[in-house]
């Protein structure tokens, strides 16, 4: 009769055995998994920290290629210029630079220039890395007349246009667009054509930019027998945009 509790004893040993084993176990389980799941992020974090410093490198080689070929676009005027400086480099070259909080685009500041000859220079800065990124030059023509001589010395600058366009709402007027692509950089001569007045704004800018400015205005190219009608706008419509930009 005394054996009978030690029989009855081994299978709660052997059980309690069981649970100790397969507590261990689960622990190791655990364990195992956690390290897994640490060394899974880890790797995760190296492979964004990688992907982080490829796309640095990226926009760096942007940057340096965009300074190099806008650097060859840059009209006389603004020679040493080129998109991808920073505020202090351009200062350093145009001395004469105020700040303009009257740009077109909210995503941007901007600095301005005034020139001897009336012309007026926007230069704006991206609000986040502080780059050069778009450059504007604004002047007047004495006439229509002066288009053709106008065309022909950017001819003989820049080749034969990639582009030409007819542009029927460029902020309320339509225009006339010429543009000069490059890998990274594009040119857009705008003409702005109101009674015997001839605007002409000279955009600097990555090509993607220029092309969103096209798509932007529902530019349409043009046929060659439309090469010599120039949209026109009328004052109202000028003096309805200008009003509507802020002057």
């Amino acid at each position: 009769m005394l054996r009978a509790p030690m029989a009855r004893g081994k299978p709660m040993i052997w059980f309690g055995t069981l649970l100790v084993l397969a507590g261990a176990g689960f622990s190791v389980w655990r364990w195992r998994a956690e390290e897994a799941e640490v060394q899974a992020r880890v790797e995760r974090e190296q492979r964004l920290e990688e992907r982080r410093e490829e796309r640095q490198q990226e926009r760096e080689e942007f940057v340096d290629e965009l300074r190099a070929e806008s650097a060859e676009l840059m009209p006389a005027m603004l020679e040493g210029v080129a998109l991808g400086m920073d505020e202090a480099e351009l200062r350093q070259l145009r001395r004469a630079v105020r700040p303009n909080p009257q740009g077109n685009d909210p995503r941007l500041s901007f600095l301005s220039e005034r020139l001897s000859n009336g012309a007026q220079i926007m230069y704006g800065f991206t609000r986040g890395s502080g780059r050069l990124v778009r450059i504007q030059v604004m002047s007047m023509l004495p006439g229509p007349e002066a288009v053709g001589p106008h065309l022909t010395a950017m001819l003989e600058t820049y080749g034969r246009p990639t582009g030409a366009y007819n542009c029927p709402d460029t902020g309320g007027v339509p225009t006339r667009r010429f543009t000069w692509r490059r890998a990274h950089t594009a040119l857009a001569d705008i003409f702005l054509v109101y009674g015997e007045r001839v605007s002409v704004t000279l955009d600097i800018a990555p090509a993607e930019t220029i092309g969103a400015s096209l798509r932007r205005s529902s530019c349409q190219p043009i046929t060659r027998e439309q090469l010599g009608e120039f949209p026109a706008a009328t004052v109202d419509q000028v003096l309805a945009a200008q009003e509507e930009q802020g002057g």
